[in-house]
């Protein structure tokens, strides 16, 4: 019989799903409830609330003490044709049903993707029955599995733009709310054509006329 003090508090979250450039990725970690503790005395918090470098100083730590990593990329060629709350979800199943085969689990708690009671629901699915499953608001907040999940996201999201960065010359965080990455994309668009680490489904790169120099795209704006 399977011991209780093994069983595994599972953690999902992505980052980069508002991005206009780049991938989404997906994270999952699993971990016991003793190096749960271990983590939040480590200081695991919201990778939001983490400056880069802790968040890198932290992410073999993060591997040390977890059970089980994984992460999804998603990539923009996807994302142009998809739901991208269905990839979220569909990305946060996969990597949970590959854990439930190998490892006994305790509780999963997903930050929210909308609508949150169907992913609850398909989560459910895959696991054994008395498995406490939570899609939680702002859960990399408030669940140190989930907050341990969105530094590992938002390392592996920060490691692919910089790839993105070399081969394309990708400026800024990548999300449309960042003045540099606009203009990097009004300056591409410019020259006729974007590079294929573009989301180019996303609103506000529709709205960028392609050959047009960027005085004039923004004189209409």
């Amino acid at each position: 019989m399977l011991e209780k003090a093994r069983e595994l508090y599972v953690g999902l979250d992505e980052a980069g799903r508002g991005s206009c450039v780049g991938p989404l990725v997906v994270s999952l970690v699993a971990a016991d409830e003793a190096s749960l503790r271990a983590l939040a005395e480590l200081g695991v918090r919201d990778s939001k609330k983490l400056a880069p470098s802790r968040r890198l100083e932290m992410f073999p730590s993060i591997l040390l003490y977890s059970t089980y990593v994984a992460v999804r990329a998603i990539q923009p060629q996807v994302i142009n044709s998809h739901n991208i709350s269905r990839l979220t979800m569909e990305a946060m199943l996969s990597l949970t049903a590959s854990l439930a085969r190998r490892h006994p689990i305790r509780r999963v708690v997903a930050d929210y993707v909308n609508p949150p009671r169907r992913l609850q629901r398909l989560l459910r699915s895959l696991l054994r029955p008395g498995v406490e499953v939570l899609v939680v608001e702002d859960a990399d907040d408030k669940y140190v599995e989930c907050m341990a999940a969105s530094i590992v996201a938002k390392v592996v999201r920060d490691n692919e733009i910089a790839k993105l960065r070399a081969t394309y010359g990708v400026r800024g965080s990548g999300y449309p709310s960042d003045p540099e990455t606009l203009e990097w994309l009004m300056s591409e668009a410019s020259r006729g054509a974007l590079p294929p680490c573009v989301r180019r489904s996303w609103r506000t790169v529709k709205r960028i006329p392609l050959g047009e120099g960027l005085d004039r795209w923004l004189r209409r704006s």
